[in-house]
């Protein structure tokens, strides 16, 4: 009769998977150093992962679907309050960086590939699928009047999921917290500056006096 599984067994591995992959990176991390830091075997790890590339591939996906959640796709035209949702966004915004923030160490090695050239592409489709949102929302605010109309939306999308990319690299490389309500604030500023209509980029200011009134209240 095949031994039950324990069930705290996979998150003890995926744990100390983690750990030693933040460590050393996927080529250089040891499935002996992983089950001694779990208290398991060899066997109980190669039970749950058929390999070390499987337990980091698994920790990859647990992370990219957090972020995944973390990206609303623009709401139905006419049904918003364009403050309200301005709050919503910045809000949802602040929340992403927090989260690569904790979770730096791994998002670190998502970013340089997992510390091995064969996990290269995640990155790449991670950004593609931001990419994707963003031209989305530039597309329902040329709708809305808000965005200039001569938007090229793939140019555009492209630079600010660069822009994004490189302020998420930023962020993972900090040793200390940083201001991430500022720094996602800056980049909602950014953002509209380039691609809003005169009279979005008066009405972005305003809501953003108004939000800082409502904290200071």
């Amino acid at each position: 009769m095949a031994r039950p599984q324990d069930p705290r067994a996979k998150i003890e591995l995926l744990k100390a998977a983690e750990a030693v992959f933040v460590e050393h990176g996927l080529d250089r991390a040891k499935v002996e150093e992983i089950t001694a830091r779990a208290g398991r075997s060899k066997g109980s790890f190669y039970l749950h992962f058929a390999s070390k590339e499987e337990a980091f591939r698994q920790i990859v996906e647990t992370l990219v679907a957090r972020l995944s959640s973390c990206v609303d796709d623009p709401p139905p035209p006419g049904s918003f309050d364009l403050e309200e949702l301005f709050e919503q966004q910045l809000q949802r915004g602040v929340e992403t960086f927090e989260f690569l923030w904790v979770n730096r160490g791994v998002v670190g090695l998502l970013l340089c590939g997992g510390g091995s050239a064969s996990f290269g592409y995640l990155i790449e489709e991670l950004e593609q699928q931001y990419q994707q949102v963003i031209g989305r929302w530039l597309r329902w605010g040329v709708a809305q009047g808000i965005y200039r109309k001569d938007l090229d939306i793939e140019l555009i999308s492209l630079a600010l999921a660069g822009a994004y990319d490189g302020l998420a690299r930023r962020v993972v490389r900090q040793t200390k917290r940083p201001d991430l309500r500022a720094m996602v604030l800056e980049m909602e500023r950014f953002t509209a500056r380039a691609v809003g209509t005169f009279e979005y980029i008066a009405q972005f200011d305003c809501m953003v006096r108004n939000l800082e009134r409502k904290r200071k209240q």
